[in-house]
């Protein structure tokens, strides 16, 4: 399939040649693409290339496998004024596209489509690489396009059969989604059940522990004022016994006698 789009490219590519070719051409016709990028880069660098020049440069590195030079040397002839944009645009997508860069393939493939909506080797080369990228919506309305636009092409059987393929995939897929997204709501639902649940049990041992530490605050203030008056009494026993209260102890307040002196008359 890429032989056949190659040689659609170098078709294209020789009718816009407007100038005699270059040495860097030659080798390049000559099958010698190694070689002929040497040359062909020369020229370009010096000023003497063609316009197809950056065209040639891009395929002789596709064909040696270098596929960045290639995507390189295509995105530099998109900057020159009276470049075939289309066909540089198209031989990029299929750099890209070996390249296994199917995201930039399939950008490149709409640019040269831009150029010509009827372009349908560009539009059937975008849907392979919205395939290979796993965008089957975007693959599905490229093919059924091109179809429309192309009835009679010899691929029709197997993009056809490719369709169906890719249309049982989506239902399978958003099978799948359906059930991934009931599962993760059922997880959802599960969490938050959870989550409720130990907060229950949190709250709930927080609860018994404020009940436990008040409990032990009432039995340390119970055995405090215990503790009080055991030493208030230990106290006032204490002060009892010093406290002798015997009659023979006891005093009229004064220490001495009353003293006469003085003569009774009844002598």
């Amino acid at each position: 399939m890429k032989t056949k789009y190659l040689m659609t490219v170098l078709v294209l590519g020789f009718c816009s040649l407007v100038f005699a070719e270059s040495e860097g051409e030659k080798l390049f016709k000559s099958n010698k693409p190694m070689e002929a990028a040497l040359f062909l880069e020369e020229e370009i660098n010096n000023g003497t290339a063609s316009s197809a020049a950056y065209n040639y440069l891009g395929l002789a590195y596709y064909q040696t496998g270098d596929y960045q030079k290639s995507v390189d040397a295509f995105a530099k002839g998109l900057k020159v004024p009276a470049t075939n944009k289309k066909i540089l645009s198209f031989n990029q997508g299929n750099s890209y596209y070996a390249m296994g860069d199917y995201d930039n393939a399939a950008k490149s493939y709409t640019l040269a489509l831009s150029a010509d909506p009827k372009f349908t080797q560009a539009l059937l080369n975008r849907g392979n690489a919205y395939l290979m990228a796993q965008k089957y919506n975007e693959t599905i309305t490229d093919y059924e396009k091109f179809i429309i636009m192309e009835p009679n092409d010899i691929q029709r059987p197997k993009i056809e059969e490719l369709l169906a393929l890719l249309k049982q995939e989506l239902v399978r897929q958003e099978e799948e989604a359906r059930i991934m997204a009931e599962e993760a709501e059922r997880l959802a639902e599960e969490e938050r059940r959870m989550a409720e649940e130990l907060a229950r049990q949190k709250a709930e041992e927080e609860r018994l522990e404020a009940e436990r530490r008040a409990e032990e605050e009432r039995l340390a203030e119970i055995k405090r004022q215990e503790e009080a008056e055991r030493r208030r009494k230990l106290l006032e026993d204490v002060a009892n016994s010093l406290q002798n209260t015997d009659s023979t102890n006891m005093t009229s307040g004064t220490e001495d006698l009353i003293d006469y002196d003085y003569e009774s008359e009844l002598d």
